[in-house]
C-alpha cells in the first residue's frame, strides 16, 4: 500500500500521561491510519474502507463512554460540554460512513479521511488535554498514571 502523507505518528505531544487513555488514543490513531491507507490504496476497496470506518465509530463510542465515566467519577466541570462534543463527533463519524457507502468518488473519501484525522488530533490536543489536567489535579488515583 502507498504511504499516506497524512499519517498520524504517536508522540509525547499526544500523550495524556494516563496509560489507559493513551492506549485508547493510540488504538484510535492506528484505526485512522488504517482508514487513510485503505483510502489511498489503488484498489479502493469500499468494503474495507467501510469496515475500518465502522471500527472507528465503535472505538469512538467505547472511548467516549470511558471518558464520560471518568467525568462522573471526578465531577469534571466541563463534562457537559465535552460530552456534547462527543455526540457531535459520533454524528460526523456516522455521516462519514454513510458518505463512504453512497459515493464512488475517491476524492470524497480522501476528504473524509483527512477530516477524521484532523478531528482526532484536534480533540486529543485541545479538548482531552483539558479533562486530563483536571483529573491529574482532582482525582483520588482513579485514573492510572503513566511512567
Amino acid at each position: 500500500m502507498a504511504r499516506t502523507p497524512w499519517k498520524i505518528e504517536w508522540s509525547d505531544a499526544l500523550s495524556m500521561e494516563n496509560r489507559q487513555v493513551d492506549a485508547e488514543h493510540q488504538h484510535f490513531i492506528r484505526l485512522v491510519n488504517e482508514l487513510n491507507e485503505a483510502i489511498s490504496d489503488q484498489r479502493r476497496d469500499r468494503a474495507n474502507v467501510e469496515r475500518i470506518m465502522v471500527l472507528i465509530l465503535e472505538d469512538a463510542l467505547t472511548h467516549f463512554a470511558h471518558e464520560e465515566l471518568l467525568f462522573c467519577e471526578t465531577a469534571y466541570p466541563g463534562a457537559e460540554e465535552h460530552t456534547q462534543r462527543h455526540t457531535e463527533l459520533i454524528g460526523i463519524f456516522q455521516q462519514a460512513l454513510k458518505d463512504i457507502h453512497h459515493t464512488e468518488s475517491s476524492r470524497r473519501w480522501v476528504e473524509i479521511g483527512l477530516t477524521i484525522k484532523d478531528l482526532l488530533v484536534e480533540h486529543v490536543v485541545n479538548e482531552d488535554r483539558q479533562y486530563i489536567s483536571y483529573l491529574r489535579n482532582n482525582s483520588d488515583n482513579t485514573a492510572p498514571k503513566g511512567n
